[in-house]
């Protein structure tokens, strides 16, 4: 039987090969087209990532330690696009039963370390340590395989074929250092004679001689068997699982096929330790045995046979014959006698070349004495099978002939296939589409809804509410006692996904009658909320409404998102440590991250001894709930702990992996990146939504983008440090730093649920919170009403403080509801002080001031509308002047052509021939102008004051502002026809070049003068905006009075006067449910209707509205110009 093995082996072993061992490995057939991209938007690859068989010579970045190999002398060209066939390839690739157990694994990071660290084939191997040799001497790319040395010898001639005997060979450089790995042929070589001459003729001092002793006296024999051990220290283990991972593979695809029995299959994988098919990657290191089934391998001459093992049945005798990497059909038989067994796995070692190919070159053919046995394996089968691969590769013999050395990548051949499968790029994990979010949630429930009130099945997304206005509105109430409260609702189109997030509640009008307005449940195909009346449903708001109050819609979404994050927890976890892997491979292959890194990844992977860091920073969203400390889970830090080298991991970016030597290269990094707005969106990715603002506002002033908040207080700039201390830190680059305590992807898991249920308790609106909401809006109006009669009556004043103390209960109860709620927190705080100020306000010398002055006779009259109480009025003459009929039309405006509507007030021969024009500027202003043209200055006549909030507003270009009292005085009213007569001193001017002062400052003994003072802000060519409203009534400055003076203006009915000055005036409209305007509103109306003048008159108070209100502000009385006269002689 052994003379048997050996004569077939040394008939057929040089001329006959298998096709499968005469090329490289299978992966290296599916990914040495190195590029591969795939057109279309599918789900198919379409990355550019080298393949396994590629990662060997793939263009990676290593260490200055690191030499990689370099590129193919004659590289293919790259293909753009793949044809059908290779997508298709890969499809089945993805299909296959073992690409789930690697796509998803560490064993994928790993499989890459193992491809790129597998020592290259003897030949490469020489061939690149030659020509860099040959680039030392010479300076010059030579390739070994052309330059040759010629020996010759007259004791020990060679024979050949023919029995011609040789007496000199030529070798070249490459032939030459592989017959130097072995020890007796380099003997021979050193008896030869070589024939001295240049081996390269530009270079006459690299003789032939000196080049043999360089060969010679290389070690390169004993570097290569130095690299085939630690490739085989450093992998075996992973060696051991990628054989198992591909024979797993195969033996499916060969069940699928019906190229084993289903007995065999499965008594193979009991052979295994699996009861089916495995369905993670862990459980490929499995090392456990079946109890029904036993292996033998065969050895000759006590040295294991590679690649060929036997598993039979203990209870059947049915044994089955694996080869290895060979997908054919299996052989199997029925037998317990070991002899028969010994001669079925001798027939297969015959028929499989690869095992011819290792009898000629590990089993001595002179060997008389082979000795044939089968053993029985205990315990891991492939840890068997790993050591007689190992046994293999180390000793390999040398050989000239490329095609004649085994492939020690065969037995893993189908899992490199299945890795260079991968997609890096388009992956997304399917977990991403079940993520709970309150629209998505809202979307199914008012899905249900509607198809309850309606019975149809509608998008909810496409169904809105909106209200309606009517054909036309009635105020409540008469002149006497008006609607104190009106209410106008919003017309807004809401989703009903986005009604039940808000917990929608159905407005009504208040302090008017609207006819024919209503609530309407309608659809828009579009999603954009257009109202059509055709698209109307039969549905009433109310009835949503009603739905909607029965869902505890917070509690649901809080309960849905705790279940998901919880019973997903492990799928979470293993998507987000698939997309570290696929990001970790990626920035190898771009060169981010070195392969000291990538090590470093693939370890911390891998054992529970890694120090894993999170960053963080230091937040203050509000003064009252002080500063907070945010942990990114985005932001990930792999620390060593025996050096300060750093890998950052920044998930959501396209170099999500970035290596530093310690940590000021980090601190830099972060000063750069914060800069840059895609990388503050991905970290802002990982952060609570209320959170956003402020830590957005801190990585621009991190980066020197954005210049930080100037100090609250000029004079004590320090007490910023205790204000805003994050931006403090954020000026000095400070971050923070945790160690996490167990796995990185566990913190990052419950970081995100942690940030859906914050969001989600700030975005959904609890009927508490619709509650507390309504009756603090009617406190809040009700506190209005009483806040001008509580400073008279001690009733209003006990009433006030009652609802103060109701108002502040209110906010308390909001600041508490669920979610952030910084805004409802910092109103609770102000009326907690406001009500505070009302307890000690009886106590105070200046209230107490305030107090006796209203007692006191009134002063002059002042233009904020409390004179109008006091003036008698005559409800006849009233409505006589408001309800006569005006004849409304639409003209343009002198040299405009802009159109308005207007009315006339008829010429009276009386007081001057003259018509005057009221033109509506909007629905605010009304313009008083002559019938002859518009004139060079404008008299605005309202009431004014300012807010703390107030800005201000850019004096238009050719104007100048005239006002007639400082800024923060109320003006005493100094009479609209003294204004315009000119008998009124002017105090301040101002225009765009700056503000003057228009009296002598020795008028002003009490007052420094400031531009503040004379414009309401030190900023030049700018006016405080001042909020105007209306000042005349019906029975002082009405619209008669008003008409004559324009009148009066133009044409002077008084003889021997000063020609007249013509003049325009502006008036501001009382309508209904209008907010009043402010001069910023005022001056863009002019502008945009073309109106321009040369000197604005601003005859209104200009104090501020609290002290209005509270009577404290100063009064001013603009002082008279004496009249000048013109006599004639």
């Amino acid at each position: 039987m052994a003379s048997d093995i050996v004569s077939g082996h040394s008939l057929h072993y040089v001329t006959v090969m298998d096709d499968r061992w005469k090329y490289p490995s299978i992966a290296s057939d599916l990914e040495h087209p190195d590029l591969v991209m795939l057109p279309g938007p599918d789900s198919e690859r379409k990355d550019s990532l080298n393949g396994a068989g590629a990662f060997s010579l793939a263009p990676l970045y290593y260490s200055a330690r690191e030499r990689p190999l370099p590129e193919p002398d004659n590289p293919p060209p790259h293909s753009v696009e793949a044809d059908a066939q290779a997508i298709h390839r890969l499809k089945r690739l993805r299909e296959s039963p073992g690409f789930r157990l690697i796509a998803d694994s560490v064993l994928l990071l790993k499989t890459l370390q193992l491809d790129m660290d597998c020592p290259p084939p003897q030949r490469t191997y020489v061939h690149l340590r030659l020509k860099s040799l040959l680039q030392q001497k010479t300076g010059k790319p030579l390739d070994p395989d052309h330059l040759h040395i010629t020996f010759t010898t007259e004791a020990c001639p060679s024979v050949d074929e023919q029995g011609r005997e040789r007496y000199s060979a030529q070798l070249s450089l490459t032939e030459l250092a592989l017959e130097c790995f072995d020890t007796s042929r380099l003997e021979d070589l050193l008896r030869c004679t070589i024939q001295d001459t240049p081996v390269e003729p530009t270079t006459p001092s690299l003789t032939s001689r000196t080049m043999f002793r360089l060969i010679a006296d290389s070690s390169w024999a004993d570097g290569y068997s130095d690299e085939i051990n630690a490739f085989w220290r450093n992998h075996e283990a992973t060696y051991r699982v990628l054989a198992r991972l591909s024979f797993l593979d195969i033996l499916a695809r060969q069940f699928a096929r019906k190229r084993i029995s289903h007995d065999g299959y499965h008594l193979t994988l009991d052979a295994l330790g699996f009861k089916n098919f495995p369905v993670t990657g862990q459980s490929l290191e499995s090392a456990s045995r079946g109890d029904y089934s036993e292996i033998r391998m065969l050895s000759l001459n006590g040295q294991a046979v590679p690649g060929l093992f036997q598993v039979r049945s203990r209870n059947t005798s049915h044994c089955f014959i694996h080869v290895l990497g060979c997908e054919a059909a299996i052989c199997e038989y029925i037998s317990d006698n070991p002899t028969h067994m010994a001669q079925k796995l001798l027939d297969e070692l015959n028929a499989s070349t690869l095992h011819r190919l290792w009898l000629s070159q590990h089993i001595s053919v002179e060997s008389t004495a082979l000795v044939i046995e089968t053993r029985v394996i205990e315990g891991d089968l492939f840890s068997h099978l790993t050591d007689a691969q190992k046994a293999l590769a180390l000793d390999q013999p040398a050989t000239q002939d490329g095609a004649h050395v085994i492939d020690p990548l065969k037995p893993i051949a189908r899992a490199l296939t299945l890795a260079g499968a991968v997609d890096f790029w388009q992956a997304q994990p399917p977990i991403l589409k079940r993520i709970p979010s309150p629209l998505k949630i809202s979307a199914h429930l008012m899905g249900t809804v509607i198809h309850k009130l309606h019975g149809v099945k509608l998008n909810p997304d496409h169904v809105f509410i909106a209200y309606r206005s009517g054909t036309s509105r009635t105020p409540l109430g008469n002149i006497h006692q008006p609607a104190s409260h009106v209410h106008v609702p919003s017309e807004k189109p809401v989703s009903l996904s986005e009604a039940l997030v808000n917990n929608y509640r159905v407005e009504y009008p208040t302090g008017y009658t609207d006819h024919g307005g209503r609530s309407v449940v309608y659809q828009d195909p579009t999603g954009k909320g257009t109202w059509s009346p055709d698209q109307e449903l039969p549905v009433t708001a109310e009835a949503i409404e009603t739905q909607i109050k029965t869902i505890d819609f917070l509690a649901l979404m809080t309960g849905r998102i705790d279940d998901f994050w919880e019973r997903q927890a492990d799928t979470i976890e293993q998507a987000l440590k698939t997309t570290l892997m696929t990001q970790a491979v990626i920035c190898l292959k771009q060169g981010s991250l070195l392969r000291s890194g990538f090590d470093a990844v693939v370890n911390a992977l891998t054992t529970a001894q890694s120090r894993w860091l999170t960053l963080g920073f230091t937040v203050k969203s509000s003064f009252i709930d002080g500063t907070e400390q945010l942990y990114c889970a985005g932001l990930l830090v792999l620390e060593d702990s025996r050096t300060s080298h750093r890998v950052l991991y920044q998930a959501g970016l396209p170099k999500a992996f970035i290596e530093f030597r310690n940590n000021d290269g980090l601190k830099e990094y972060l000063r750069h990146a914060s800069a840059d707005e895609q990388w503050r969106n991905a970290v802002l990715g990982y952060i609570a939504q209320h959170h956003k603002e402020r830590l957005e506002y801190l990585l621009k002033v991190w980066a020197g983008t954005q210049a930080p908040t100037p100090p609250a207080s000029i004079l004590r700039p320090w007490t910023d440090v205790l204000y805003n201390p994050d931006v403090r830190k954020a000026l000095n680059h400070s971050w923070l730093e945790r160690q996490l305590p167990g796995s990185p992807f566990t913190f990052m898991r419950q970081t995100l649920k942690q940030n859906a249920l914050e969001d989600a308790r700030q975005q959904i609106v609890t009927s508490a919170q619709v509650s507390l909401r309504y009756w603090t809006g009617r406190l809040n109006h009700l506190q209005l009403l009483l806040a001008p009669m509580s400073f008279l009556l001690t009733p209003a004043l006990i009433a006030s403080l009652a609802t103060e103390i109701g108002i502040a209960s209110l906010n308390i109860a909001a600041a508490s509801q669920p979610g952030s709620r910084h805004e409802e927190k910092r109103q609770a705080i102000l009326s907690a002080l406001t009500l505070g100020l009302f307890n000690l306000a009886p106590f105070t010398p200046r209230l107490m001031g305030a107090l006796s002055k209203i007692s006191a006779p009134a002063r002059s009259v002042a233009r904020t509308g409390s004179s109008a109480l006091v003036r008698p009025m005559n409800l006849t003459s009233s409505l006589r002047s408001s309800m006569s009929p005006r004849n409304t039309r639409l003209e343009k405006f002198f040299h405009t052509d802009t159109l308005l509507k207007l009315w006339t007030v008829p010429a009276q021969p009386i007081v001057g021939n003259l018509a005057i024009h009221a033109w509506k500027l909007g629905r605010k202003f009304l313009l008083w102008t002559s019938s002859r043209g518009q004139a060079n200055t404008l008299v605005i006549s309202t009431h004014g004051h300012y807010a703390p909030w107030s800005g201000t507003v850019k004096i238009p270009n050719g104007t100048q502002v005239h006002t007639y009292a400082p800024h923060g005085y109320i003006l005493s009213d100094p009479k609209l026809h003294r204004v315009v007569s000119g008998k009124v001193a002017t105090f301040a001017i101002s225009d765009a070049s700056g503000n003057t002062l228009a009296m002598p400052p020795s008028s002003l003994p009490s007052l420094v003068v400031t531009d503040k003072l004379m414009a309401g802000t030190a900023l030049p060519g700018r006016l405080k905006n001042y909020t105007l409203s209306k000042f005349q009534t019906t029975t002082d400055e009405t619209y008669q009075d008003i008409a004559h003076i324009v009148r009066n203006s133009n044409v002077s009915p008084f003889r021997h006067s000063l020609p007249p000055t013509p003049m325009d005036i502006l008036t501001v409209r009382n309508r209904f449910a209008m907010s009043a305007p402010s001069l910023e509103e005022l001056f863009n109306t002019l502008w945009e209707l073309g109106i321009h003048y040369d000197r604005i008159l601003l005859v209104h108070c200009r104090c501020s509205a609290i002290d209005e209100l509270l009577r404290r502000a100063p009064d001013y009385h603009a002082p008279l110009l004496r009249p000048v006269f013109i006599t004639t002689l």
